[in-house]
């Protein structure tokens, strides 16, 4: 057989890169759309976080709020996803690039969050707890120092009077016994995570009595970064925990799906932050089911033990029964 000319070699294509490599794979034009446009409903919602040192902010402060929020909070974000993004790859599972939502409207913070899709499922229980421990731990390191930032930029205020806290409990005893619904004000208060209650105590100190800090935009990201973390690190369906716990033991995920779901519902009812019924309902109504693995092993190696209970450890720093307290007038 006569060998192939050179010149005919070079009229080749060259091979496509795997789903196990980024070769020459670029974001495609919808993510980066999708990208631009939560920066700006992002910004958007920070320039309108109000500081009680500038009760009336000017445009440029206002400019200032919106975008160190917008970086602070998309910074974040994408950390999480390009953690999940990256390892994903590594492990040969074919997963795209993040789609970040953008929510001018819906949300406070201007988004709902950012996805990306596995086109292919991992094989092994190795990659499953890599690729879904990835994405909480990147996020939390990326958060630490914005919140730190942002609460070294934050203002010392008196407490304002208490104001109750809404309950759809108490709503709908009301509503039965009155056959009313009690009034809600157009604000909220935001709950502390442990993770964040000890770094206020680490970069601020211990305030004087009868004072709280107000947080400065960027600060309201960090803690954004914290409840991001928390909710995709619940151990239950395909959840970023679901996943973990998935790979640390099958068994295990299958058992505490619906206890835990119903702890949900719990808080969701009796807490004032009804938001945790539609994960309940979410998790419980079959979306905590996971798929098996083709290729799992009998045991986890010391590595993944290390980072399920880095992610458990996670968790506990950035879990509140309450992160947002509906406020009643």
């Amino acid at each position: 057989m006569e060998p192939v000319p050179a010149a005919e070699e070079t009229l080749l294509p060259p091979p496509a890169p795997g789903p196990g490599t980024l070769g020459a794979l670029r974001p495609p034009l919808l993510n980066i759309l999708l990208f631009l446009l939560t920066f700006a409903s992002a910004f958007l919602a920070g320039s309108a976080l109000k500081d009680t040192q500038l009760p009336d902010p000017s445009r440029d402060e206002m400019l200032h709020h919106g975008l160190g929020f917008a970086l602070a909070l998309l910074f974040i974000m994408l950390a999480h996803e390009m953690g999940h993004f990256f390892l994903a790859r590594r492990h040969g599972v074919d997963a795209t690039w993040p789609f970040f939502i953008p929510a001018p409207l819906l949300s406070v913070i201007g988004t709902l969050g950012a996805v990306i899709r596995l086109r292919s499922l991992p094989r092994t229980r190795r990659a499953l707890i890599d690729i879904g421990a990835a994405g909480p731990i990147a996020g939390f390191v990326a958060t630490v120092p914005v919140l730190i930032l942002g609460l070294r930029w934050s203002t010392v205020v008196p407490v304002e009077p208490q104001t109750p806290h809404w309950t759809l409990f108490d709503a709908s005893l009301q509503w039965f016994q009155h056959g009313t619904w009690p009034p809600l004000r157009e604000a909220f208060d935001l709950g502390y995570p442990l993770g964040m209650s000890i770094l206020q105590d680490l970069v601020v100190g211990p305030l004087p009595e009868g004072k709280t800090l107000a947080l400065h935009p960027i600060a309201v990201a960090g803690w954004f970064g914290f409840l991001l973390t928390a909710l995709n690190l619940l151990p239950l369906g395909q959840l970023d925990g679901g996943h973990v716990l998935f790979g640390a033991s099958p068994r295990l995920h299958r058992l505490l799906g619906p206890p835990l779901s119903a702890v949900l519902l719990a808080l969701g009812v009796f807490t004032a932050f009804p938001g945790w019924i539609l994960w309940g309902l979410l998790m419980g109504l079959g979306l905590g089911m996971h798929p098996r693995l083709s290729e799992p092993e009998d045991r986890i190696d010391r590595t993944r033990r290390v980072q399920v209970a880095v992610s458990l450890l996670l968790l506990v720093l950035s879990f509140s029964p309450v992160p947002l307290a509906l406020l009643a007038r």
